[in-house]
């Protein structure tokens, strides 16, 4: 039998057994008990005819319940596809079906989504609900717990089995699953966290974005396989973080750009006694710099870790506090075990400086830190791996110091009048100035230049400004032909359920503006 991840789970109890695993509310389970509990669950499982390789789709919120099951599933080789909470409709039919879940876990409050869907999920042979009042309709999760064992599980589940389906958060359209090994799993949230990040056994930390991403899931693997404690949010309140960091003396925090601004706008910060936190995480959508240092000013005593990464590669790059100073556009420098390369269409590898799409690669795809594939789509796999390594997508440039700035997801790039033009640019100048919450900029078809630049901007709380200013603002700071040509100010950015901003939605709505 290899190493897998259940097994993080069982060597954390034999050395931590009393200590507390998680904690939810007032609810405290130390590892003894969230062992016995998981083992409980595979077991049953097992008894309802869950086989290795199964599939299970968790439409869950963030719960001690989530983590569970997670562990449950892996330690019987049953394979992990989490769904956003906030999927509803298609996008839920998709993954079920796309994933060939067999098995779904359900909030109850989430039962209504789950009915208009259910004559579409036809492959799901079991439906498990969490919570009170179940209908005859659906298995109890509670009572899984009656009639079965706290025995470790008896399945052969080896690194290189397949652990989970991960969906992308589909910002061009339908999201792809991402395939996740035992080992990937263990080489990008066991052994990397503590190397990279010094996150040890003494930690506490406070899980704030949904576990249905990896970012989010990533948090239970690395908390619990380092005999940490993980502190889980139902959902995400700004004001809640701060009651919570203050109260379980949170050390470290992972935040969002959307949740780094909701924290900072809160009236009451100063109140707050963080002085426990050593570390907070910034990562997902491209984090914009004066909001870095907006962090680093509030929470002076805490280091700032910047990541970047994906679905599919997990964690690509690192940068500390020092770097935002030093290098404040860049994404930072490759973590250990995983490589960074510049490539053109061709992939082949481009000179330092220049700019071309950027690929990854750790080792094999699927045996270390990079995915194994996209579940079921071999012509789309055979377009983003070449020779090993992963096209992103993203377009970037490497600095003579090997350090990583991304320009901008390829698809967003604007070409006009034969010149292109990187999206990410543009929004960085427009959000410096202090009147801008955020920035989105697309291209819009131009009968002189073939696209011209567009950008949706949301102000913050009370300031105004006029579409003249703002431009004249980017004229002075950018090249003349990447200043926005139309700007229109709108309350928010259109969103998916991950909180990525969707473009598509914005180009859809101009795509008469000429």
């Amino acid at each position: 039998m290899g190493m897998n991840v259940g097994h993080l789970l069982s060597a954390s109890v034999a050395r931590f057994a009393d200590k507390i695993a998680l904690i939810q509310d007032d609810r405290k389970v130390s590892y003894r008990d969230f062992n016995n509990r998981v083992n409980t669950l595979a077991n049953k499982l097992l008894q309802l005819d869950v086989r290795k390789g199964d599939k299970a789709s968790l439409y869950l919120h963030n719960s001690i319940e989530w983590a569970e099951i997670y562990f449950a599933l892996s330690k019987i080789g049953a394979v992990v596809v989490p769904i956003n909470f906030r999927l509803k409709g298609d996008e839920l039919i998709h993954i079920a079906r796309n994933s060939d879940s067999k098995i779904l876990f359900f909030d109850l409050d989430l039962h209504q989504n789950i009915e208009v869907v259910k004559h579409e999920l036809t492959g799901i042979a079991l439906f498990i609900a969490l919570g009170n009042n179940h209908s005859e309709t659906y298995v109890s999760y509670q009572q899984l717990f009656d009639e079965s064992f706290n025995e470790e599980p008896d399945v052969c589940v080896s690194e290189g089995d397949i652990h989970s389906i991960c969906y992308t958060s589909g910002t061009t359209g339908l999201p792809k699953g991402a395939v996740l090994t035992n080992i990937n799993i263990i080489m990008g949230h066991y052994l990397l966290n503590p190397v990279e990040y010094n996150i040890r056994s003494d930690d506490i930390t406070l899980a704030t974005t949904p576990f249905s991403q990896r970012i989010g899931w990533g948090k239970i693997v690395t908390s619990t396989s380092l005999g940490s404690t993980l502190v889980i949010m139902p959902s995400f309140d700004a004001e809640e973080v701060m009651k919570i960091t203050e109260k379980e003396r949170v050390t470290n925090i992972s935040m969002v750009p959307t949740i780094g601004r909701m924290i900072l706008q809160l009236p009451n910060i100063e109140s707050y006694d963080t002085s426990s936190m050593t570390k907070f995480f910034v990562s997902g959508e491209s984090f914009p710099v004066e909001l870095k240092k907006q962090l680093i000013e509030k929470f002076p005593h805490a280091e700032l870790l910047g990541v970047l990464g994906s679905t599919e590669a997990g964690q690509i790059t690192i940068m500390k506090t020092e770097d935002v100073l030093k290098k404040p556009d860049s994404a930072g420098y490759p973590v250990s075990c995983v490589e960074v390369q510049i490539v053109d269409e061709e992939g082949n590898e481009v000179c330092t400086g220049e700019i071309g799409e950027i690929a990854v690669r750790s080792g094999k795809p699927g045996m270390y830190c990079v995915m194994k594939e996209y579940f079921n789509d071999p012509e789309y796999n055979k377009k983003v791996f070449l020779d090993d390594w992963f096209r992103t997508g993203d377009m970037g440039r490497l600095d003579d110091d090997g350090y990583l700035y991304v320009v901008d997801r390829k698809k967003d790039m604007i070409i006009s009048g034969g010149f292109n033009i990187y999206s990410r640019e543009v929004e960085a100048v427009l959000e410096s100035n202090k009147k801008v919450s955020e920035a989105a900029v697309i291209g819009v078809p131009d009968e002189k230049f073939g696209e011209s630049v567009m950008a949706f901007v949301a102000l913050k709380k009370g300031e105004e400004i006029e579409v003249d200013e703002l431009i004249g603002y980017c004229k002075i700071r950018l090249a003349s032909y990447k200043k926005p040509r139309y700007i229109e100010f709108i309350d928010s950015l259109p969103r998916n359920a991950a909180g990525k901003i969707l473009k598509y939605k914005l180009k859809q709505e101009k795509d008469g503006v000429s």
